[in-house]
């Protein structure tokens, strides 16, 4: 029994060491972006950045910036497989997707019916990551052009397009999404998304990637398009407001004061009454003031006018999105319907039939947004010692 178990103990490593389908860095290149859109031939077109691997560009250290680090190609076929293995012929090696961090859908593609169904690979395959960016591109940008586009500050297109998702907590402007929060929104029962915008601009002589609007998708098709603005309401919609700026004009004509949000919360309560949906829609902001181009004194009647405009000018900003979902699209994108159907189930199983076409067209929403400037910056004490403070309130000591 003991030389059993020692037999065992001997031969075990040698069985366990190593991997039988393993796949070796040097056989594969990496792909950081992918681009997905129509052929020519009715077919599916992809396009890609690769990764060059160090000391494949043949110039020197220095030369290696920006676009030479990458290599971006494109090919044409039946299925996105069996693409991505005729890619063998020009990359001369296999493509690994795993380190993908954005994926854009080409505009006429996702305008067409069921789109999401050339991306069935990205749920099915285990090689490809949910936690990689989603976009579309406008109507007239290119997808190899997107992803060759030259870069500011990061090594690789795709990578620059990541470093900017990021600093939303500075910017209302776009709303992001990833793979895995796309897909878990049309598997709810409204069966409805939304996917930011990507476009190519020139500005002087460079030209750079922007991300402009928001496409609303309806059972599996892009139907529209939000604007900046309308982008912006649909993030306080869904409490994805986390940093940003909003500036008003205050009594002296042409003046402006703005400020800097610090917090917000956002919530939604929803009723079927008589056959007609009832929703409120409740935003709480916090925030600094940032900015004070009056000659008017700060004071307690300047912060309260600051705050009762820049509550008008949200919920006016929330009432085009929601007008232009509701009268345009007559598509929920703004997680009403998902509250019904959490809280009230049975209401939403009478009506869920009906929801785009006709009970989120004709709800009644209301929406209330109550806005608090916490203090004024640097320059003066703060007005009210008795006022609610934020967690990292600089004027935490009084005289």
């Amino acid at each position: 029994m003991r030389y059993r178990l020692l037999i065992i103990m001997l031969c075990g490593p040698l069985v366990l060491a190593g991997c039988w389908s393993n796949q070796e860095l040097d056989d594969t290149v990496l792909v950081e972006g992918v681009g997905i859109g129509k052929g020519t031939n009715g077919d599916l077109q992809l396009v890609v950045e690769l990764i060059k691997p160090t000391g494949q560009t043949g110039g020197s250290e220095s030369e290696e910036q920006g676009s030479e680090l990458s290599l971006v190609l494109d090919n044409t076929g039946d299925t996105l497989l069996e693409i991505a293995r005729d890619f063998i012929r020009y990359s001369k090696r296999r493509l690994n997707f795993t380190h993908s961090l954005v994926w854009i859908v080409e505009h006429d593609l996702a305008k067409k019916k069921e789109f999401t169904k050339a991306l069935d690979i990205l749920r099915r395959d285990k090689m490809l990551r949910l936690s990689s960016f989603l976009f579309i591109s406008e109507a007239d940008s290119d997808l190899t052009d997107i992803l060759s586009t030259p870069t500011l500050y990061e090594d690789l297109t795709s990578t620059e397009l990541v470093s900017a998702l990021e600093q939303t907590q500075f910017s209302m402007d776009y709303a992001t999404i990833k793979l895995r929060e796309f897909y878990e929104l049309l598997e709810e029962p409204i069966n409805s998304a939304y996917v930011p915008v990507i476009k190519t601009k020139q500005v002087g002589e460079q030209t750079i990637t922007v991300i402009e609007g928001t496409a609303v998708i309806r059972d599996n098709q892009m139907i529209g398009k939000l604007n900046l603005r309308e982008t912006i309401g649909l993030k306080w919609l869904l409490e994805r407001v986390k940093g940003g700026t909003v500036s008003v004009s205050t009594g002296e004509k042409g003046k402006k004061a703005g400020i800097e949000i610090s917090d917000t919360n956002t919530t939604l309560k929803t009723r079927m009454e008589e056959g007609q949906l009832q929703a409120q829609v409740n935003v709480e902001v916090e925030g600094t003031l940032s900015d004070n181009m009056t000659d008017g004194n700060i004071n307690e009647a300047f912060f309260k006018e600051v705050e009762q405009k820049v509550s008008k000018d949200i919920k006016q900003t929330i009432q085009d999105t929601l007008d232009t979902l509701q009268n345009d699209f007559k598509a929920d994108i703004t997680g009403i319907g998902v509250k019904l159907y959490q809280t009230h189930p049975k209401q939403w199983n009478a009506v869920a039939s009906d929801w785009h076409n006709d009970i989120f067209p004709n709800a009644d929403i209301s929406v209330h947004v109550d806005t608090n400037l916490t203090h004024q910056g640097l320059i003066n004490e703060s007005i009210d010692q008795n006022s609610r403070k934020p967690h990292n309130n600089p004027y935490r000591f009084g005289k």
